[in-house]
């Protein structure tokens, strides 16, 4: 008899039971659609939905406020003002990184997750956040954070961001990683950051490179897609770098397949709400 793993056991129930699973099963099971087709119209609806109704929490996601990062340093936790953020704790992912780096491995890759995801969404999570989180003492998080520190990962806590600097952007690292020829499986392992996250990151990277390509203006571009002016040009510098390289063509015509119209005959806003990722 074959073995089965028992991790399979104790964890496929939860994603067999999401919403993108189930209609994955829909459409394989009632109209015998291929495997690969299913994944396809999964991921199309679902970035469907998002677009035309707003960002939702996806199977596996909480509402945790954390703290404004507009907050100053030196404020008692009373004092300061919250923003609520949508944290990924699980992701499917999860399952590869507790089967190879075990417990210590899994957490790690959460504590990156969450806080460049709270990060994004205008907050920033303390060391007792994440104790909460993920159910570990502060010292833990601390030992992981420092092991971290020390591989080159940066987690931006309330307590570290200013620590970090003006260095390059996660959401840059990811895209690069991308452009070298890494796949969203290595990407995810290597950053912790969730495959819903990568996806968003390339899709902004998409529409900056397409509103380039159609004679707008660094500044004209920041308006339009809303990124700071910082991640606009880190993602020119980027497309600068890899336009040329026959490694990178392939990917890169992935997302630039369809251009949007050129910049004379539209008006700013009707593009932006017209450029979606490939």
């Amino acid at each position: 008899m074959a073995r089965v793993d028992e991790t399979d056991l104790v964890y496929k129930g939860p994603w067999v039971r999401s919403a993108q699973q189930r209609m994955f099963q829909i459409l394989e099971d009632d109209y015998a659609f291929p495997r690969a087709t299913c994944r396809s119209l999964v991921n199309l609806m679902w970035d469907f939905l998002t677009e035309t109704f707003g960002e939702v929490l996806h199977d596996g996601q909480i509402t945790f406020h954390a703290a404004s990062a507009a907050e100053p340093p030196g404020k008692s936790v009373s004092d300061l003002r919250t923003v609520p953020a949508h944290l990924t704790f699980h992701d499917r992912t999860d399952l590869d990184i507790l089967s190879t780096e075990g417990t210590a491995g899994l957490r790690q890759k959460k504590i990156v997750r969450m806080s460049h995801e709270a990060l994004e969404q205008g907050g920033l999570l303390t060391q007792e956040d994440l104790a909460v989180l993920l159910c570990s003492s502060r010292r833990t998080i601390r030992r992981d954070i420092k092991a971290m520190k020390n591989q080159g990962l940066d987690v931006p806590t309330r307590g570290t961001f200013q620590d970090i600097g003006p260095g390059v952007t996660h959401k840059s690292k990811v895209v690069k990683m991308w452009l070298e020829g890494y796949e969203y499986t290595d990407i995810e392992r290597k950053t912790g950051h969730s495959s819903t996250s990568v996806q968003r990151y390339l899709t902004g990277f998409s529409k900056v490179i397409r509103f380039h390509n159609r004679g707008y203006s660094a500044p004209e571009i920041r308006e339009l897609t809303e990124m700071s002016e910082r991640l606009v040009n880190e993602y020119l510098d980027l497309y600068e770098s890899f336009k040329d390289r026959p490694e990178a063509q392939m990917r890169l015509e992935q997302i630039l397949v369809d251009l949007p119209p050129s910049k004379k005959k539209i008006h700013p806003e009707s593009e932006n709400r017209e450029v979606v990722a490939s």
